[in-house]
């Protein structure tokens, strides 16, 4: 048995894993990952991209990838238009009886895509299949080991780190890896989450379902209409419609496990059920994948048990309206990331650890509860159910935290009912447009790898302390006096954005979240900020 050593272990080579693989790598720290998959998805799963995960990947240096392997999202009031452009998509779901009454189907959710007051981008439409080579080659770019068709066989934990076996299922030999923590990214019934004894609440099992990837053409009754998906309420077989490529469609239903097991569902009889649902039974459909799965509604009662983490699936699923799921896993290994490298390069105690679940958590569950709502709207509606339902774009891109590493207020909620990036501890810093060294930059580009402290201009003593208190605590810090210097904000917007005084200061943490605001100085610039980080970080 060979012996491996790394910093951190990633158990899970979805969106989650390979993300959480990416952002070590970004902030500096070694990682090894394990999937027992031969390589990554080839099925169209999890294809909205938020926002803010759009924002996490631009940091990334990923933007113009994504760009270019997807599809542009446009307004969904542009679905009724025959003939789409083949790189457009509209935003909006459909709810109709039968693919055949395309063009008198029910409107059930159109996001905007007018979020320019909020972030630098817009949503995005990736397919899993596409986006996941995309994580895993810059992952491994940057310094990842990656290694597929590998699998998780035990671990134990002390409390200096973790010690793992894994094996790699084409040859058969084993590797003993030793690791300070571990990441488990291994989706929805998670072993290592089990293993822990994390139990979960939520609604649990919402039905068995089946996914089937098929070629037929539709086109030629849709006449071109495209969306990202389409509800068909046909009682005799309901199922839900989603395109693939300019071919081929991913057709889901549910089904009854007590009745049917997967393997009675043939092809024949997916395509029996779908020409009944499509209300075409003629229909020529050739059938190229099928892939049980279920839906369920659950949150991990923890998020960590000692050096072991729970991201992504393992620690939270819900349906997938909304694509929130995903989104939540990505944001959840951003989160840790910078934590984990905090820890490790020393820059900050292991108490900066326990924000993690004090922050996620509390966004899993209020996430999995709009994404449950939605699930029960988009099939039977109703007035009571709409007024529940959080804007997406607030549940995707406006939540808040609450923890010890951030100086602010005990919201209420984890997710607000209206935006409000307004500056305020516990929020993604507000979206402006400024200038740095002369190229145009948003306030959510500045804190990848560092903390950053931006002032008003009458604030500039709090910058000179702040590359001070730097150099005294080894903490990566970035100062700016915003609108002098290389940072300049040409329509003088940021501290009206921010909620600052011309005196007034804020610091954002490495993952664009602001961790302490003081509207107006009157305090000592250097003792403050010891006291801020010595807060914050747990030193």
């Amino acid at each position: 048995m060979r012996d491996r050593e790394v910093p951190v272990l990633i158990v899970g080579g979805g969106l989650t894993g390979l993300s959480a693989a990416l952002f070590l790598s970004q902030q500096g720290v070694a990682s090894y990952l394990v999937e027992r998959h031969q390589t990554t998805t080839v099925l169209t799963r999890a294809s909205g991209i938020s926002p803010r995960t759009m924002e996490l990947l631009r940091n990334a240096g990923l933007e113009k990838t994504v760009m270019d392997r997807a599809p542009k999202l446009v307004a969904g009031d542009r679905w009724q238009e025959t003939d789409q452009p083949a790189d457009q998509i509209p935003w909006v779901v459909l709810r109709t009886n039968s693919i055949a009454d395309i063009k008198n189907a029910v409107i059930v959710e159109e996001p905007s895509l007018d979020v320019g007051q909020v972030s630098p981008l817009t949503p995005h439409w990736c397919g899993q299949d596409r986006l996941e080579p995309i994580l895993r080659d810059e992952a491994v770019r940057r310094g990842a080991q990656i290694d597929f068709n590998t699998q998780f066989e035990s671990f134990e934990q002390d409390e200096n780190g973790v010690s793992a076996v894994v094996t790699d299922r084409a040859t058969g030999e084993q590797t003993r890896v030793r690791a300070q923590y571990m990441i488990a990214a291994d989706g929805v019934r998670s072993p290592i989450r089990e293993s822990l004894g994390i139990g979960r609440t939520g609604n649990g099992l919402v039905g068995a379902a089946m996914s089937v990837l098929f070629k037929a053409d539709l086109n030629s009754i849709i006449q071109g209409r495209r969306f990202v998906l389409c509800y068909l309420a046909n009682p005799a077989a309901p199922g839900a419609l989603q395109l693939f490529d300019e071919e081929r469609w991913v057709f889901g239903f549910f089904y009854d496990p007590r009745s049917t097991a997967p393997e009675e569902l043939t092809e024949q009889k997916c395509i029996e059920i779908m020409r009944t649902s499509l209300g075409e039974p003629d229909i020529p459909i050739e059938v190229q994948m099928t892939m049980p799965w279920e839906m369920s509604h659950n949150v991990a009662d923890a998020y960590r048990n000692g050096r072991v983490f729970l991201a992504g699936d393992a620690a939270h699923v819900h349906p997938p309206a909304g694509a929130f799921g995903a989104n939540g896993g990505i944001q959840d290994v951003h989160n840790l990331a910078w934590k984990l490298a905090a820890v490790l390069k020393g820059w900050a105690s292991e108490v900066l650890l326990a924000s993690y679940e004090q922050e996620r958590l509390p966004i899993g569950t209020a996430v999995a509860q709009q994404a449950w709502m939605r699930h029960t709207f988009r099939l039977d509606g109703g007035d009571d159910l709409r007024a529940a339902l959080i804007n997406t774009e607030v549940v995707a891109s406006g939540y808040r935290y609450v923890s010890d590493a951030v100086l602010g207020p005990a919201y209420p909620t984890a997710v607000p009912h209206e935006f409000d990036l307004t500056g305020k501890p516990g929020y993604r810093v507000p979206h402006v447009w400024l200038e740095l060294g002369g190229q145009r930059v948003s306030t959510v580009d500045l804190a990848i790898d560092s903390f950053v402290l931006l002032t008003g201009r009458a604030a500039g003593s709090w910058a000179a302390a702040a590359e001070q208190v730097a150099t005294e605590i080894g903490v990566p810090l970035l100062a700016y006096v915003v609108g002098t210097g290389p940072l300049a904000d040409p329509n003088d917007d940021f501290v009206t954005a921010a909620g600052l005084a011309d005196d007034g200061a804020l610091l954002l943490r490495p993952d664009g979240f602001v961790g302490w605001r003081l509207e107006a100085t009157g305090a000592d610039p250097r003792s403050t900020l010891r006291g801020v980080f010595a807060r914050i970080l747990g030193i």
